[in-house]
């Protein structure tokens, strides 16, 4: 089968992008990514099946535009005819869509091209633009090109019309039911990891720090709704008898008030910010930490989705503690892999921290997070849901399923 595929910043990179293209390309398919291109790197890079097709760069005395000009939004031309050359020139049969921002764009190149379109929700978008609303950096411009209250719009008008809907958790499929979503166009194709990355992980030695210092860790980006600084004040809330390190590993908007208050609070000889590392550097470094963290606020941001990071906590052996998002206290109670403190209360927050410096809890929550993400919470479970919906979708538009076409070359053959 011949995919096209749109994804709405550079690439590399994306952890989602690279594990559906990954589980497509395993599988005998071609796959064209359409993706933005402010870095001006080459307009087209093939690796065996996946051909990245990025933006033309504009010419160099108009390169300050580029970013503006190349803004993942539905009305922009620049990225119509981009999918739509890329995909009517390779004949692709079925379009995936990543995230809210260029669906009605990609619903409008499929009927053209006269192939399905199926949107892949890896967040819940209008959450995360109310978000910035709430933010410290709000600026003036998110009005127009970050409103929620128009992606909401956007999200209620393209759903119901996709011919497939790819959520990451339960509740979103629920919440989208609500919306008119048929149950039959939606698939749960969740955060979990690849495979090939859980053995990796399990093979790094967690390293013993002969002081039984507490060491916490945090990957992903820092900003205002992923509540670090809920960590940081109840680290200055412990007994004088538990004093955890936490390491950061990750930037954002955030990083600077996140320093600044670590200073604060006397932190600064506990807590140590490394910025932005390549996603392997951070993933090879968790086996020697005691503690994952995912303190984000319970906005509806995170209320309908669920974090790489649990999954890698989980893969790597480690305890995981989080707020009390649903998706997230769903899936660590259920398996029994770590702990929840209610939303921003860094005294509860505190309060779990101590409990985790027990080494046999924490043996008993680490244990249970690789025997989780090797049996029910496998990617194998997502990617085999993934290439079922393809299938679906070209069958109820019309199109013929791989296996019909296999069939019809049988027949012919005979």
């Amino acid at each position: 089968m011949i995919i096209g595929k749109i994804w709405d910043s550079e690439y590399p990179w994306d952890v989602r992008v690279e594990k559906v293209c990954h589980t497509l390309t395993e599988a005998g398919h071609e796959v064209h990514l359409v993706c933005r291109n402010r870095g001006r790197a080459p307009v087209r890079e093939a690796h065996d099946r996946l051909i990245i097709h990025r933006m033309k760069p504009l010419p160099a005395l108009f390169r300050a535009l580029e970013g503006p000009l190349s803004f993942p939004a539905f009305i922009n031309p620049r990225w119509y005819r981009l999918a739509r050359r890329v995909f009517g020139e390779r004949a692709v049969e079925i379009i995936i869509c990543r995230d809210l921002p260029l669906a009605p764009l990609a619903l409008a190149v499929g009927r053209a091209l006269g192939c399905p379109v199926i949107v892949d929700l890896a967040e819940h978008y209008p959450g995360v633009l109310r978000d910035l609303y709430n933010r410290h950096d709000f600026r003036l411009v998110n009005l127009v090109v970050r409103n929620p209250w128009l992606a909401a719009l956007v999200e209620r008008w393209t759903l119901p019309r996709a011919d497939g809907v790819w959520v990451v958790v339960e509740e979103m499929a629920e919440r989208l039911a609500t919306m008119g979503v048929p149950a039959s166009r939606m698939s749960i194709v969740s955060n979990t990891p690849l495979p090939d990355r859980i053995p990796r992980l399990g093979a790094i030695p967690r390293s013993e720090d002969q002081t039984g210092a507490l060491r916490l860790v945090y990957l992903g980006n820092v900003e205002w709704s992923r509540g670090l600084p809920t960590v940081l004040e109840a680290l200055s809330l412990l007994p004088p008898n538990i004093r955890p390190t936490l390491d950061v590993f990750g930037d954002g908007s955030g990083l600077a008030r996140a320093r600044r208050s670590a200073e604060s609070r006397g932190l600064q000889d506990r807590v140590t910010f490394h910025g932005r590392v390549s996603y392997e550097t951070a993933l090879e470094s968790l086996p020697q930490f005691d503690v994952g963290l995912i303190p984000h606020h319970v906005t509806d941001q995170w209320e309908w989705t669920v974090q790489n990071k649990l999954f890698d906590y989980m893969a790597a052996g480690l305890p995981v503690l989080a707020s009390a998002m649903r998706p997230a206290r769903r899936i660590i109670e259920t398996v029994g892999c770590g702990l929840v403190f209610s939303d921003r209360n860094a005294g509860e927050c505190a309060a779990r921290i101590v409990q985790l410096a027990d080494p046999v809890l924490r043996s008993t929550l680490g244990t249970a997070g690789p025997q989780a993400v090797q049996g029910p919470y496998s990617w194998r479970h997502d990617a085999r849901r993934l290439l079922t919906s393809l299938e679906s979708a070209l069958g109820a538009f019309g199109k013929s399923t791989p296996s019909q076409r296999k069939l019809d070359v049988t027949v012919s053959a005979q």
